[in-house]
């Protein structure tokens, strides 16, 4: 997603690409962007601009992290997920000995069909 502005210089900067602002002595400081191969330099006046809506950016993160967590509220939200879960629960431990050896051994085939697709030192199943 992109996130334009423009400085009172004219430069328009993607903020979504930020990654550093550094002082570069002199008063002037260097903007490094996620892909960009140079740093840009800035003039006073556009540090200052980018400086607020920064802040304005981490004020909005602040509130957001800073909201108080609803357990309640948050287990409502959970209910098809909890209610789906519980059914798993109960369908395990309902389970047959003859249906979760047929279980397990699908899933040794599965692990096996997984890593003989895979480069040797790329195995997730099998020790190497």
């Amino acid at each position: 997603m992109n996130i334009t502005v423009e400085l009172p210089s004219g430069k328009i900067l993607d903020i979504a690409r930020f990654i550093a602002l550094l002082p570069n002595g002199n008063s002037t400081y260097q903007l490094i962007l996620e892909g960009y191969p140079n740093p840009i330099n800035l003039e006073v006046s556009d540090v200052q601009s980018l400086k607020k809506i920064l802040e304005l950016d981490q004020g909005k993160t602040a509130n957001f992290s800073q909201s108080v967590w609803d357990k309640e509220q948050q287990i409502q939200k959970n209910q098809k997920a909890i209610a789906l879960l519980a059914k798993r629960i109960k369908q395990h431990q309902n389970m047959s000995e003859e249906e979760a050896r047929e279980r397990e051994e699908f899933f040794e085939e599965f692990k096996q069909i997984i890593d003989e697709q895979r480069s040797p030192g790329q195995k997730l199943y099998l020790q190497s």
